[in-house]
């Protein structure tokens, strides 16, 4: 497929008119429990902001028309960001809608349960801010409130990589009495969205960037892909984000090379094709060129699941912490459209090395 093509199909899978699942404008995703079974469509805004994001960033190497697809998907999809916003205070987004009973969706238990809402996040915000193109003084707020849900602010982590605890990092949500998360994916996102508004760094936006130092210079992904991004538990996705974060700001260039390193052997030991592609993506992103088998990738977009919903990963009871790992109790995420999104991104981006090359 052209790349016009790709960007027409990924316009094509766009919802064109309110419907019982999806609002128009938005990307459809689903939320599966491969052990039980379950398959539910998902309301959420984070996914559609996902795949705007990876096609605003290769907007450059557009043609006249592809853009003018581009903008057809921004007119529809952007109207839809107010309903995922609670907070005007400090700006910030929530993974679903805020309306009672919105978490969840489509389900038949836990969108009853108020204890699964879940607080707004740095990873939903920091994406909707920038595809949005935000005002620096309304991203301003939600840069003066995010110290107070910092680590050892009020709460202090219980989870995660032992040897990180001691970092003052932020927490992927904004809940007051949500417990500390940190997630190495969350943070790569949120420090695109601290380059992109040219903040000037505190103590926390340093310690975020130390930690995620620390889990390159260790190979901590390698240890405990859950431990170090819960909600991206995967090793993959995991240095597909590290490498899109140390490809477009200096702040990991002390650990580069470690990093190239840890993805080219992840590239040599992932054994589904799609991984390998996008992990292809992160090491051209990086200057290092490699060859992927592409014959069979487009037969995974219905299927490769990118972000997880884990229902006991806050949690730090000592049983609780054993299992919170196991697919049982989690749902993984599934979005067609973000997932030709990467495949698009890895045409242009092989595209543009080859004529670099020549």
């Amino acid at each position: 497929m052209s790349n016009i093509d790709l960007l027409q199909k990924i316009r094509e899978l766009q919802v064109k008119s309110n419907s019982l699942y999806f609002n128009k404008g938005l990307f459809p995703s689903y939320r599966k429990n491969t052990v039980l079974g379950l398959s539910r469509p998902d309301d959420n805004i984070f996914f559609s902001v996902s795949v705007l994001y990876i096609l605003q960033s290769l907007s450059k190497s557009f043609t006249s028309d592809e853009i003018s697809i581009l903008s057809d998907i921004e007119t529809d999809l952007l109207p839809n960001l107010h309903l995922y916003s609670n907070n005007s205070l400090r700006n910030s987004y929530n993974f679903w809608q805020k309306k009672k009973g919105k978490h969840f969706p489509n389900g038949r238990l836990l969108h009853k349960l108020g204890k699964f809402q879940l607080p707004d996040d740095i990873d939903t915000t920091s994406l909707v801010h920038m595809v949005s193109r935000t005002s620096r003084p309304q991203a301003l707020k939600t840069k003066k409130a995010l110290p107070n849900h910092a680590n050892g602010y009020r709460l202090e982590i219980k989870n995660g990589h032992e040897q990180l605890k001691k970092h003052k990092a932020y927490s992927t949500w904004f809940g007051k009495d949500m417990p500390i998360e940190f997630d190495v994916c969350v943070f790569s996102n949120y420090l695109l969205w601290l380059n992109n508004f040219g903040f000037e760094l505190n103590n926390h936006d340093e310690a975020s960037i130390q930690l995620i130092k620390e889990t390159i210079e260790q190979s901590l992904y390698f240890v405990s892909d859950f431990k170090t991004a819960p909600e991206y538990p995967n090793k993959s996705i995991i240095l597909y984000h590290l490498a899109r974060l140390a490809s477009q700001t200096k702040l990991l260039n002390d650990v580069k090379s470690k990093l190239i390193k840890d993805i080219q052997k992840q590239f040599k030991n992932a054994t589904h094709p799609f991984e390998q592609l996008f992990l292809q993506s992160s090491l051209l992103k990086l200057g290092i060129n490699i060859k992927c088998n592409q014959q069979t990738i487009k037969s995974y977009v219905d299927t490769y699941w990118w972000f997880t919903a884990g229902l006991l990963s806050v949690y730090s009871n000592p049983l609780i912490k054993k299992i919170a790992p196991r697919a049982l109790f989690h749902f993984r995420f599934v979005c067609p459209a973000l997932n030709y999104a990467l495949i698009l991104e890895n045409k242009i981006i092989r595209e543009s090395s080859i004529s670099e090359l020549q």
